[in-house]
């Protein structure tokens, strides 16, 4: 028989936090109502809720206050090194449309690139990698990296390329099932018994 999904409460057993799917909502508003702070990714309130849990204390969390960067003077260029001034949103994707053109777009990886190679490469160096992402793209087997806390993204993601002929609301219909029960969320061929 499977274990229902219990409620987020103060009394919710810690494997029980984490045998199970929430919101990150949820998790947050549990924050609130606990007085936890609820600051971050969904992977680390989920952590201090299950700190919490098990020592019954409030956990304190450090911030990383970065110096702020002394103003852009000059305009960017290729030679320009990511992440020395400060530059907005706004000035890098036009900087960077006016170079590759406008299909140019942000892309998580190019975003984990800029805070990675931050002092180090240059506005060339990303363009580069822009490109060769773009390639890799095109490949048919390749599978982009989706962050762990985007479970619901991998699942449809993993669903569809194990049942090519299923619809994408077919694989919803599973994940809501899934993310109910007890365990990982990771799609398995068994799921395919959920209904």
């Amino acid at each position: 028989m499977d274990k229902s999904r219990p409620i987020l409460d103060r009394h919710i057993k810690p494997k029980d936090l984490t045998d199970f799917y929430w919101l990150k909502v949820e998790l947050t508003q549990f924050c609130k109502e606990n007085g936890i702070p609820s600051v971050g990714g969904k992977i680390d309130i989920a952590n201090r809720i299950k700190e919490y849990l098990e020592t019954a204390k409030i956990p304190t969390i450090t911030t990383n206050k970065k110096e702020k960067l002394p103003q852009a003077t000059t305009p960017i260029t290729k030679d320009t090194v990511i992440g020395i001034e400060y530059r907005t949103y706004i000035e890098k994707r036009d900087f960077l449309k006016s170079v590759i053109g406008n299909k140019f777009h942000f892309t998580a990886h190019l975003l984990d690139y800029f805070k990675k190679y931050t002092g180090e490469k240059t506005y060339s160096d990303l363009i580069f990698e822009w490109h060769k992402e773009q390639e890799l793209n095109k490949d048919p087997n390749f599978c982009k990296e989706i962050l762990p806390q985007f479970e619901y993204n991998t699942y449809i993601r993993d669903f569809l390329k194990d049942n090519p002929t299923q619809t994408r609301n077919e694989a919803i219909q599973y994940w809501k099932i899934k993310k109910l029960k007890a365990g990982d969320r990771k799609y398995t061929r068994a799921d395919l018994t959920l209904i």
